[in-house]
């Protein structure tokens, strides 16, 4: 059965291949010892995660009361056993969503909680800029989950990894990292192309979109070569700003990439306004075509006009960005949505079966026959 490709767009892709996972199902006599549950802001996503562990989500409600108020309702017994609540915190309701479940969970006797949450909301504001008065919001996220009494959590490409130190030695932090599935997304695209020079693979540069984002690209850039057995160049845009509060900046290219095919690699794009500067950097210097990958789509506001204007952008073939945020709209054509199901299942059934939940991107193994956890 296909994965529902998420929420209202039909321009979502997956890989042709698993290329680093096992079959993700649950042995037998696990399935009655955990229960699986998906909050408003993640529910198609939570769909195909229990499809792939050859479940079906647990049952709960949550809406609003007339006054606004947040409600919840687990419809099913949890106690003593091991929940998986699968929620974005992409807005305040979200937030206070997953907030009251997890309370909800603890209330209910359950054994263990493990927050799965595909993007962590506030994850920018992870520092105070000096002299400036404001909160480290992402920290006091970590706080509130604790109190309501997470046990563990499992995030999707946070901002900053050192997020995990936000929270206590008590709560063990995943941090799952969805690059290596694009670049093999990418991979398939690009052997796909019909060239006619001798190289069936075309010359590829890999751009960081800012200094920020080198690691992310890196790790990109090493998947790639692995799976085209290419010596693939690096590039990053370099951006200057006096405060993280400045919007306006003059981008600096670093790197050759003229005739050659870029991928610019992000962790969120939001306004678009980085990724449109970066393009327009990377075609004044003679690019050939100009691709984007960026972990978090959010455009959830019904202002966020940015889908628009990177379809109305000459220089871009297309943005890549996963389901981690549910979009309620459609898509442009130049927005490509790819699944991270597979990587949230695996995760999970790797958690639930007491196995390294690091080594499911490891590249020595990728290639490896698929084997099942219910053999």
């Amino acid at each position: 059965t296909a994965l529902s490709g998420g929420d209202v767009n039909s321009n979502a892709v997956t890989t042709k291949k698993m290329y680093f996972y096992r079959t993700p199902m649950v042995r037998n006599e696990l399935s009655d010892k955990f229960a699986i549950f998906a909050g408003p802001s993640s529910e198609s996503l939570g769909r195909d995660i229990a499809h792939l562990l050859g479940l079906h989500l647990n049952a709960m409600d949550v809406g609003q009361f007339a006054d606004g108020e947040t409600s919840c309702h687990i419809r099913e017994s949890v106690r003593g056993k091991e929940v998986y609540i699968i929620n974005s915190t992409t807005s305040v309701n979200a937030l206070m969503e997953l907030l009251l479940v997890i309370s909800t969970l603890r209330r209910a006797s359950a054994k263990r909680i493990i927050a799965v949450i595909p993007y962590y909301g506030y994850s920018r504001q992870d520092r105070r800029v000096m002299g400036v008065r404001e909160p480290i919001a992402a920290a006091d996220v970590a706080k509130m989950l604790e109190e309501v009494g997470v046990d563990r959590v499992m995030c999707m490409d946070l901002h900053n990894d050192s997020l995990r130190g936000f929270f206590s030695p008590r709560t063990p932090v995943e941090h799952l990292l969805p690059g290596p599935v694009a670049a093999a997304y990418f991979h398939e695209e690009f052997c796909s192309l019909d060239e006619t020079n001798e190289s069936p693979y075309p010359p590829i540069t890999v751009v960081a979109a800012h200094e920020g984002q080198v690691a992310r690209a890196t790790e990109f850039r090493k998947v790639l070569q692995k799976l085209s057995g290419e010596d693939i160049p690096m590039a990053f845009i370099s951006k200057s700003r006096q405060h993280g509060h400045q919007k306006e900046y003059e981008p600096v290219l670093v790197g050759d990439v003229k005739g050659r095919k870029c991928i610019i690699v992000d962790d969120i794009v939001n306004t678009g306004t980085t990724l449109r500067n970066s393009i327009g950097q990377l075609k004044e210097n003679g690019a050939e075509s100009v691709y984007a990958w960026a972990t978090h789509g959010v455009f959830g506001s019904p202002n966020n006009d940015a889908p628009e204007k990177l379809q109305a952008t000459p220089g871009l073939d297309y943005l890549l960005i996963s389901n981690s945020v549910s979009i309620n709209r459609p898509l442009p054509d130049k927005i490509r949505q790819l699944s991270v199901a597979p990587l949230l299942a695996e995760a999970i059934a790797r958690a639930l079966h007491n196995q390294s939940i690091s080594g499911i991107l490891n590249l020595d193994e990728m290639r490896r026959k698929a084997e099942r956890y219910d053999d």
